[in-house]
């Protein structure tokens, strides 16, 4: 495992990408889990409030999944273009 971190012989940022990924998207299960609790505790003293709530953290949640997902994309598109355009390899030179 170290060798390949320091060998340089490739990037690390893709194959970190997917663990940011999945840690970001598990943060916001959690988050959105907890949201509807608490949205239901407020449910016993105002029940359209607490309606609201859930509403508002489940709609929070899918969106903030989805820009996650966006970001991780993108992220990976612009080292894919890196890749294309500089090389894959850091001691490769840049393209006449």
């Amino acid at each position: 495992m170290f060798d390949k971190f320091l060998s340089l012989d490739e990037f690390l940022t893709p194959g970190l990408i997917k663990p940011f990924y999945l840690l970001a998207l598990g943060l916001t299960l959690l988050g959105t889990i907890f949201g509807v609790l608490g949205g239901l505790g407020m449910m016993l003293y105002s029940p359209i409030g607490g309606l609201i709530s859930i509403l508002i953290t489940v709609l929070t949640g899918i969106g903030t999944g989805i820009g996650i997902r966006f970001f991780c994309e993108l992220f990976i598109a612009v080292f894919r273009l890196h890749d294309r355009f500089v090389g894959g390899h850091p001691k490769d030179g840049l393209p006449e």
